[in-house]
């Protein structure tokens, strides 16, 4: 009779012995669960915002699988045998199939792995976390690290606590979106967050005379606080590691084939720290990606249970979606950022822009950027940031995944038809094209200061409102409002200096830039993300 073991801790293994075990009744599915995660605590604010940490062994008992709480545990992969330590005694389990969950784990620096108020992120024991919170009480919390550190926001300020966010610089976004992500959780905390970008110095920390963490020292300022988070970084820490054949992509992942297999025999990895092919784009999957979000690893598992079975199952590979939330916002990234398509190889275009007005009923901000690769016009990736009542964000993620998976130009992608969300992507596709066509040009804030600063000539167009534009402009700007432009246009702006055209987003801008590219004008330029997004001083008055 085969035997599948599955050592994990979450909830993507244990659906995946459920799918197991329902699709093939007659083979012996054992689930190997650690002690302290199963019996973690579920009372306090981390183990309730962190739900997916926790195996309900009675609803798997009830689909008639084997569920093995261990304290430790020895693997003979020689001798396909699990050796688990439960309370029961030291049980040898031999296996057909093993299939485990790897979670990536941040390593600490030297200087703070002695220091008793520094806690690394992420933790399977999420009890721990609430009891030392019980215990210690801290007023004030430093978080140091990238998206993985997005998790901690909600349950500390749950807590009563103030954050500090020393956000480093990770891969999950272009550094023109993490502004966006930045700026919508500190306003959606009402002050209770504040968010200090960390990227070009490194951070230090300052020691108290007991050996305890005081501050952290982030080059233009010094962080302060009773309690520090370190979640930068995350990588593979793990037994199975120095096995041999197993091997680590450049990352500090394992590196796994497309069936999850990493050179020893009958054992699948999978989890956070396990480096997954990716969907081939292009032409090219030389990018493995740590697939860090739930959604990802329960994918993952389907076909995990598929391979366990000798079924057959194409794999697409991953398109490497990651969710994040915190406070009032949802942060998603599918596919390459525009930095990885640049590392990968491709030359990238990309469009940004404010979502809001594309949706009737949607108030909130909400910023979109869209990438694909200039020479085949193939979509490369997509970021997208809004609120948490924003439903149509998962619709724009799962629209962009499937255009990932069949290889969509931006041309093919802005006539799909879509409802919701998808004509947000539609949107975004229509303006990737038109700059693919050269009609129109994007300029980002950094291009557009950097080039004036370099002597460019530009006319800047700005259809704002009188309001808006009082409250503030870009310097040397012109106004002319949108509702007065087709009266204004001839004598106004001039017909062969290049025009930059700027509103609240880039959505009427666009729109605008077509209708002057269709009257015979060059040179048009449109700034990504309009005002909505300039991280700039303005001018007022």
């Amino acid at each position: 009779m085969d035997r599948i073991v599955i050592i994990s801790s979450g909830l993507a293994g244990a659906k995946t012995a459920a799918r197991i075990k329902r699709q093939a009744p007659s083979a012996e599915v054992n689930l190997i669960v650690p002690i302290e995660v199963e019996e973690g605590s579920k009372e306090g604010v981390f183990g309730k915002f962190n739900p997916m940490a926790h195996v309900s062994s009675v609803l798997l008992d009830a689909k008639q699988i084997s569920v093995l709480p261990v304290s430790s545990m020895e693997l003979d992969f020689e001798n396909k045998t699990v050796h688990a330590s439960s309370p029961q005694g030291c049980i040898p389990i031999r296996y057909t199939k093993l299939i485990m969950e790897i979670d990536a784990a941040p390593r600490l620096p030297r200087s703070v792995r002695g220091a008793q108020n520094v806690i690394p992120w992420p933790l399977e024991q999420t009890g721990v976390v609430d009891e030392w919170l019980e215990a210690y009480k801290p007023q004030t919390a430093v978080v140091y690290g990238g998206a993985h550190a997005m998790s901690l926001i909600d349950p500390l300020v749950e807590a009563g606590v103030a954050v500090t966010w020393a956000r480093s610089e990770c891969s999950e976004f272009d550094p023109d979106f993490w502004h966006v992500v930045s700026d919508r959780i500190e306003s959606g905390t009402e002050g209770k967050v504040r968010v200090v970008p960390v990227t070009e110095t490194a951070v230090l920390p300052e020691l108290s005379a007991e050996g305890d963490v005081r501050a952290l020292n982030c080059g233009s300022e010094v962080l302060e606080g009773d309690v520090f988070f370190w979640a930068d970084m995350p990588r593979a820490v793990h037994p199975i590691v120095a096995e041999q054949g197993v091997d680590l992509d450049p990352s500090g992942f394992i590196a796994v084939k497309e069936d999850f297999s990493c050179g020893l025999e009958d054992v699948h990895l999978f989890g956070s720290a396990v480096a997954v092919k990716r969907a081939e784009v292009a032409g090219k999957s030389d990018a493995p990606f740590e697939a860090s979000s739930v959604d990802s690893l329960v994918a993952h598992g389907r076909v995990l249970s598929a391979i366990a079975l000798g079924q057959t199952m194409a794999w697409q590979g991953s398109c490497a979606s990651s969710r994040y939330q915190a406070a009032d916002c949802v942060a998603f990234r599918t596919g390459l950022t525009q930095k990885e398509a640049v590392e990968a190889g491709y030359e990238p275009e990309f469009v940004m822009f404010d979502a809001a007005p594309v949706l009737a009923g949607i108030h909130a901000n909400a910023v979109v950027k869209l990438v694909c690769d200039k020479a085949t016009s193939v979509v490369l990736g997509a970021q997208v940031c809004g609120g948490l009542d924003a439903g149509w964000i998962d619709a724009v993620a799962s629209g962009a995944a499937v255009a990932l998976a069949a290889n969509m130009t931006v041309q093919a992608l802005s006539g799909v038809d879509m409802a919701a969300g998808g004509q947000i992507l539609n949107k975004a596709a229509s303006m990737l094209s038109n700059k693919l066509e050269e009609r129109i040009y994007g300029i980002t804030p950094d291009e557009l200061i950097a080039s004036r600063e370099a002597g460019a000539k530009f006319f800047i167009l700005d259809l704002r409102d009188q309001i808006a534009w009082r409250a503030g402009h870009i310097e040397e700007a012109y106004n002319i409002p949108f509702t007065q432009l087709k009266k204004r246009l001839q004598d106004e702006v001039p017909r062969f200096t290049p025009l930059v055209i700027v509103s609240h987003n880039s959505d009427i801008p666009y729109s605008i830039a077509c209708y002057l590219y269709g009257l015979g004008a060059k040179s048009l330029y449109v700034l990504d993300g309009g005002m909505d997004l300039w991280p700039y001083d303005v001018v007022e008055g």
